[in-house]
C-alpha cells in the first residue's frame, strides 16, 4: 500500500469517529428534550389510566418512547452522512491538495514515473493533514455543551417531577377546553354573567342563579350563554287572534248607531218609523252637531 493511502484510511478513520461522536450527541440531547417533556406532561399518569395493553410496565415506557424519537430524530438529522466524500473534504480544508489527492488516489493502482512522484508530493503533504481539523470546532464544543445543558435539564427535572410536572387535571382541563367539551371540566370555571351566588355556581351549571348557564368556548375563553330573566314585572301576551282586533269602520250617522245610545227601550220605536222620518231624524243630528 502507497504510503499516503496509509495516511488517508487513517484520516478517514478519525473522520468517521467523530462523525460518530456528534451521532451520540444528537442522540443523548433529543432523548433528553423528549423525556423531560414526558415528565412534565405527565405522560406516565395517563398511560396508567389509560385502557390499552401495554407490553412493558408503565414507567418504563417514557424513556423507551423519547429514545426511540431521538433515534429516528437523529437518523433523519445524519441522512447524507454516509455520502460524504473525505477526499473532497480534506481538499476543500487544505488547498495544496487540491486536485492533487483525487488524481492520486484515482491511479493509486498506476506506477510511472509521474504518478509516482504525484504519490510522493501529495503523501508529504497529508503530514499535516488531521482529522480533527476537518470539523468545525466550535460546532463540535457548541454540541457537547448543549448536549450538557439538557441532560443536566432532564436529570433535575426527573429528580423533581412534582415540582415540574403540570398537574394531570390542568392537562385535561386544557385539553377539554381545546375541543370544546367543558361539561366535565375538574377545576373552577369562570362564569359571566350575573349569578346571584358564585360561591356556589358548579361545573355542570348548578348554583343559584337565574337559569341553568350555558357555557361555550370561544378562542380557550369560556363565554356564558345564559340568557337571565327580566329584573321587573312585564305581561305576556297570549292567544291574540287577529279576528277580535279588527277595526270595523261604521257609516256616518247611521240611524242605529243612534238609537244604540237609547238604553230605554226606545230603539225599537225608532226602527217603526218611516224612512221620511228616519231622513228627517238624521238631518236633525247633523245640524244639532253643527251647535
Amino acid at each position: 500500500m502507497d504510503e499516503f493511502l496509509f495516511k488517508l484510511q487513517k484520516i478517514g478513520s478519525g473522520f468517521v469517529s467523530r462523525m460518530k461522536l456528534l451521532f451520540v450527541l444528537d442522540i443523548v440531547a433529543i432523548f433528553s428534550i423528549f423525556y423531560a417533556i414526558f415528565i412534565i406532561f405527565q405522560v406516565e399518569y395517563f398511560l396508567t389510566k389509560s385502557t390499552f395493553n401495554l407490553p412493558i410496565p408503565v414507567q418504563f415506557i417514557p424513556p423507551v418512547l423519547a429514545f426511540i424519537i431521538a433515534i429516528i430524530g437523529t437518523l433523519i438529522l445524519h441522512r447524507k452522512d454516509n455520502k460524504i466524500n473525505v477526499i473532497l473534504v480534506i481538499e476543500n480544508k487544505y488547498p495544496d491538495l487540491k486536485e492533487k489527492l483525487r488524481t492520486a488516489f484515482d491511479n493509486r493502482n498506476e506506477t510511472n514515473i509521474i504518478v509516482d512522484s504525484l504519490k510522493g508530493g501529495v503523501s508529504d503533504a497529508m503530514e499535516k493533514v488531521s482529522s480533527s481539523h476537518l470539523f468545525t470546532k466550535s460546532k463540535i464544543i457548541s454540541k457537547i455543551l448543549i448536549t450538557i445543558i439538557f441532560i443536566a435539564g432532564a436529570a433535575i427535572i426527573a429528580l423533581n417531577p412534582d415540582q415540574y410536572g403540570i398537574p394531570p387535571g390542568d392537562i385535561a382541563n386544557f385539553s377539554k377546553t381545546i375541543t370544546g367539551n367543558t361539561e366535565n371540566l375538574t377545576g373552577p370555571i369562570q362564569v359571566i354573567g350575573r349569578p346571584e351566588n358564585l360561591n356556589h355556581v358548579s361545573a355542570s351549571g348548578g348554583g343559584e342563579i337565574f337559569g341553568k348557564p350555558k357555557i361555550a368556548s370561544i378562542q380557550g375563553k369560556n363565554i356564558d350563554l345564559t340568557i337571565y330573566s327580566g329584573m321587573g314585572t312585564g305581561f305576556e301576551i297570549k292567544d291574540v287572534s287577529q279576528t277580535q282586533n279588527q277595526f270595523i269602520r261604521s257609516a256616518a250617522f247611521p240611524v242605529d248607531v243612534l238609537g244604540s245610545n237609547v238604553s230605554d227601550g226606545g230603539y225599537s220605536l225608532l226602527m217603526k218609523k218611516t224612512e221620511t222620518e228616519k231622513q228627517l231624524i238624521d238631518k236633525y243630528a247633523v245640524e244639532r252637531s253643527k251647535i
